[in-house]
């Protein structure tokens, strides 16, 4: 079982991703329409799950849905849809959800069935992709933001403990099975730790917010930034500043209710990017389960921004808050287009790739031990 779990050279293999495309590959086997039917699929499910918890967290129907559906228009993760080896993403983001939903109702309803699968949930999620140990985070998050009543000693209860311990149980899993821990790119510098949290929150909030054209901008920054390290600190530096300075200013004029729903945003987008804050580098597919705590805020600032101008009329502020919206979707819809029309022609490269490869090597499959030595194979198209 433990050597199932990493591939020929120890890294530590997704158990339920591998299960999956093992599944597929012997019933579709190369058939790439059904790999993508489960991606959209399963989609369409982290986005009505979505509205679920969005629905508990702004308590309007109305602005729930909105958030679900600007989350479907949404660009920078586009990579998690289009590209079927990050399917491991869109499972983790659905059993992520549902692990917040069945616990917030184990608590409406008191009924330890909704604990137990919750944490059956949080198992499900780690089985598909490792930032899976993050989601009692989550949960934790929910209470704190939606119960007056929660305190940290709530977490000594048998629920909080139980879904904690899925951590070390994970960690344990992954120890006994010698895989690989942290190398390359997917490592942690402690110099360069502080540095790479602060770009890289900007850098994926650029991405969920602007698209994948925010990584023109955000590239040219960081190489800067890599090579001026005295500038770069005193940069932080003001715009830490100036956060505690409008953090201060704002925290006096907005209300309970306003607090709570942005705190939780914020909170979830963060949480959602701590196994990659502090890595040195920066992948949009990272962004897809942050996308939701970015959505949520916006369509919450969106509705108090329609509350405000109504004092000018209603007309005005129903057409203020849509051209605002259409201004984004249509930002958004533009590059997710140009980003299909890169993956149709990576995908046919890669097709016409293999199948030259094996007209040109027919007589050689059989007759001789061959070997084949590529060089300097192109990995991207545009944004593929």
């Amino acid at each position: 079982f433990f050597q199932f779990l990493t591939d020929s050279q120890g890294f530590f293999y997704r158990p339920g991703t591998k299960i999956f495309f093992s599944l597929m590959y012997s019933t579709f086997w190369m058939n790439p329409v059904a790999y993508h039917v489960v991606s959209l699929i399963l989609h369409f499910i982290v986005a009505s799950l979505f509205f679920l918890l969005a629905r508990k967290i702004l308590r309007n129907n109305l602005i729930a849905a909105v958030s679900s559906i600007l989350f479907l228009f949404l660009s920078g993760y586009s990579e998690v849809i289009f590209w079927v080896s990050s399917i491991g993403y869109l499972f983790n983001a659905v059993f992520t959800l549902s692990s917040i939903l069945l616990f917030a109702r184990g608590e409406e309803k008191k009924k330890n069935i909704y604990y137990v699968l919750s944490f059956l949930s949080i198992i499900l999620g780690l089985f598909f992709h490792e930032t899976g140990i993050v989601i009692p985070l989550y949960i934790v998050l929910y209470k704190f933001t939606n119960d007056e009543n929660f305190k940290l000693s709530s977490l000594l209860k048998v629920r909080y403990i139980g879904i904690f311990m899925t951590i070390p149980l994970y960690l344990a899993v992954r120890l006994i099975s010698q895989s690989h821990w942290f190398s390359g790119d997917y490592s942690y510098n402690l110099i360069k730790l502080p540095f790479n949290f602060l770009g890289n929150t900007i850098g994926y909030f650029s991405i969920v917010s602007l698209g994948p054209i925010a990584m023109h901008i955000y590239e040219p920054f960081r190489t800067f930034a890599k090579g001026n390290a005295l500038i770069t600190s005193v940069l932080l530096l003001f715009v830490a500043v100036v956060s505690v300075i409008l953090y201060k200013k704002l925290n006096r004029k907005i209300s309970k209710e306003q607090k709570r729903v942005i705190l939780f945003g914020v909170l979830f987008f963060v949480i959602s990017l701590l196994p990659f804050l502090g890595l040195g580098n920066i992948t949009s597919r990272y962004s897809y389960l942050a996308s939701l705590g970015f959505i949520l805020v916006f369509a919450y600032l969106l509705k108090e921004l329609y509350n405000y101008l109504k004092v000018y009329g209603r007309d005005v502020s129903i057409m203020s808050v849509s051209i605002i919206v259409a201004v984004f979707s249509l930002l958004h819809i533009i590059q997710f287009q140009q980003m299909q029309s890169d993956w149709r022609t990576a995908g046919n490269k890669s097709k016409e790739f293999f199948t030259s490869i094996n007209e040109l090597y027919t007589s050689s499959w059989s007759t001789n031990s061959i070997k084949l030595h590529f060089v300097d194979v192109p990995i991207r198209v545009g944004e593929a």
